[in-house]
């Protein structure tokens, strides 16, 4: 097991943390802001943007495996856990995220084209668009509190606790 992250997973690591957090607390306002026509504009930026992330996550995911490494061991037990459980959710997030970002598609009130090209809209059905656009919202909040304590813990570890931490993933 390597003790420190390859260049590629850095560039993963940093080049998936913009684009999320962008889609997180930009893309999705937007797409909430708008209505008709300039809403399906959006939308197909917006689910166009979260295939890339998800196939992102997907290939940064193959290289993790391919190339694991593992937590300081300065870390105590519970912390190497803990942080062992958020990575893991952080992947879990994407596919929930995407999954019910593209459901709420299906069920649009309007032609969802993902990329402009795909058109994953089968019919509009109320309930169930509502049932997957709360669920997207649920993910949502859970997503940016999942962000913010990878970021406090980031944090703590390297100005409390003395690690170099933020050097590992720079």
């Amino acid at each position: 097991m390597d003790t420190v992250y390859k260049r590629s997973q850095k560039i993963f690591h940093w080049l998936l943390a913009v684009l999320i957090l962008f889609w997180l607390f930009v893309s999705g306002e937007i797409v909430s802001s708008l209505e008709g026509s300039e809403q399906a504009t959006i939308l197909m930026f917006h689910s166009g943007g979260a295939t890339i992330i998800l196939l992102l996550m997907m290939a940064r995911l193959r290289l993790r495996l391919k190339h694991p490494v593992g937590p300081q061991s300065e870390l105590k037990v519970w912390e190497k856990n803990w942080g062992s459980r958020v990575h893991i959710a952080f992947y879990a997030l994407a596919v929930l995220m995407f999954l019910s970002g593209m459901l709420q598609g299906v069920f649009f009130e309007q032609d969802v084209r993902v990329f402009g090209l795909v058109n994953i809209t089968i019919g509009h059905k109320e309930p169930l668009l509502k049932v997957f656009h709360e669920a997207h919202e649920i993910i949502a909040v859970i997503f940016k509190l999942m962000i913010a304590i990878h970021i406090l813990a980031a944090l703590k570890h390297q100005f409390v606790d003395k690690l170099p931490f933020l050097k590992r993933m720079t």
